[in-house]
């Protein structure tokens, strides 16, 4: 029953932390948050402390007191002839009761905890993944820990767990154990109730109507099935889905409802922070309108590019882009159609470019794309090439078009400049140069040193 509520202590905790996580620093600063966890985790350990020591304690004194209980004295009699004592006729493999007297010799209480732990829960494993999860190791770690833990804790059983992909449409395995292959590879969601329902869904295939809606066991319907959801913050990440032939004598099918619900809270609560930390550092390095590179990354990634082909020595060019139609397309269509510009900028762009070039939203008109190892050559030719396709382009706007062409600048590292900051002005003094004679062209850093 303790590790129970130590399971329910650990989820109440990391929801404090999740808490304090999502809170904006304008509302609590990153001191208040350390603050508000640690408090947050010495109130849960109190309580938890004070009810374990209370339980134990109360039924410690019960055990004892039956132990202490004055035996009644027994009168013993001596027999006058010696006879020899006739055993009763006990049925094969019954034990005497004087023997099995002598058999029950007291256990304490903390052995009989112990021995249950033993039995029902594999605390060494648990620990494990309890303590990856906490830590916030990375996805592999606590998959590693959660493979190891889930056949300690459903003996005899076979399992899966299910994710999403790069689409949200099917479920893909992540691992399985167990000696038994119960579901496909890949199902989709509606497949297994507990997508449905958003709620642990038990299956006994031992009772004559069977109709939980998990189509996806369709390998062995067997026994006992449990789905359960793998959700935090009211998303649904996947699923985790336990089958077995024939449950331990020493265990029930509500306690291995419980051991799902615990496991599946608990990994539901850290793909939820995952996804979080994710979320949080592409918005700390993209654009939100165009996704591409907002410009402290591009500044960083220039500085870290630049550092690299000094090493090398090797080249580095940068060009700038304007769209040369804003002020037309604002003037008649207004700021919602240049932002809708901006967007369909932001997703040709990357297209256009190598698979190790950076693009980026320089500032709110200018956008700039950073080419680690291009000469002046190949600089040049690829802002030509980026320069027709997208003069090229025709964009549905309501009963408009949006079209428009772009002015460039270009810059190349040895060739125009020594560092960081002389190669950006040398590409925004060359993209300047490019607006003001009229636009729809490439200038390069030549010009500027001229």
């Amino acid at each position: 029953m303790n590790i129970v509520k130590y399971i329910f202590w650990l989820v109440a905790f990391l929801m404090g932390v999740i808490v304090a996580y999502v809170v904006p620093e304008e509302t609590m600063s990153i001191g208040a948050k350390f603050i508000f966890v640690g408090a947050w985790g010495a109130v849960l350990g109190f309580v938890f402390y004070t009810v374990c020591k209370r339980q134990i304690e109360s039924i410690e004194n019960d055990f004892n007191e039956v132990l202490n209980r004055p035996q009644p004295k027994v009168t013993q009699f001596v027999p006058i002839h010696q006879q020899e004592e006739k055993k009763p006729d006990l049925p094969p493999g019954a034990i005497p009761a004087a023997q099995a007297l002598k058999q029950s010799v007291p256990v304490s209480v903390k052995q009989l905890d112990v021995a249950a732990f033993k039995v029902g829960f594999p605390l060494e494993s648990w620990n494990a993944f309890k303590l990856a999860i906490i830590r916030n190791r990375p996805f592999t770690e606590v998959i590693d820990a959660m493979q190891k833990l889930l056949p300690e804790l459903f003996p005899d059983a076979s399992g899966v767990l299910y994710m999403y992909g790069g689409v949200q449409t099917e479920l893909s395995q992540i691992f399985r154990f167990g000696p038994n292959v119960i579901s496909d590879e890949t199902v989709l969601p509606a497949e297994c109730a507990s997508f449905n329902t958003g709620d642990i869904v038990v299956t006994d295939y031992s009772s004559p109507e069977v109709s939980s809606g998990c189509t996806h066991l369709h390998h062995r319907p067997k026994g006992l099935a449990i789905c359960a959801p793998v959700e935090g913050l009211e998303e649904h990440f996947g699923i985790l889905t336990i089958q077995v032939d024939k449950l331990p004598e020493t265990e029930t099918k509500e306690y291995w409802q419980a051991k799902v619900s615990i496991v599946s809270a608990a990994f539901g609560l850290y793909v939820a922070n995952q996804d979080l930390n994710m979320r949080f550092e592409q918005h700390s390095i993209r654009d939100v309108l165009t996704g591409l590179f907002n410009r402290r990354y591009m500044e960083e990634s220039l500085n870290r590019e630049i550092t690299a082909a000094m090493r090398h020595k090797s080249p580095i060019g940068i060009v700038m882009l304007y769209p040369d139609a804003i002020p037309a397309v604002q003037n008649s269509q207004g700021r919602h159609a240049v932002e809708q510009l901006f967007w369909e900028l932001g997703q040709r762009l990357p297209s256009y470019i190598r698979g190790e070039d950076i693009p980026c939203r320089y500032s709110d008109d200018v956008f700039c794309v950073i080419m680690p190892g291009a000469d002046l050559s190949i600089t040049r030719d690829r802002a030509e090439r980026i320069r027709n396709e997208i003069s090229q382009l025709q964009i549905a706007y309501g009963e408009g078009i949006l079209a428009t062409t772009l002015s460039m600048g270009v810059a190349v590292m040895p060739t125009h400049a020594k560092d960081a900051g002389s190669l950006i002005y040398t590409a925004e003094a060359s993209l300047q140069m490019a607006m003001q004679a009229g636009g729809n062209r490439v200038v390069m850093g030549d010009a500027v040193m001229r």
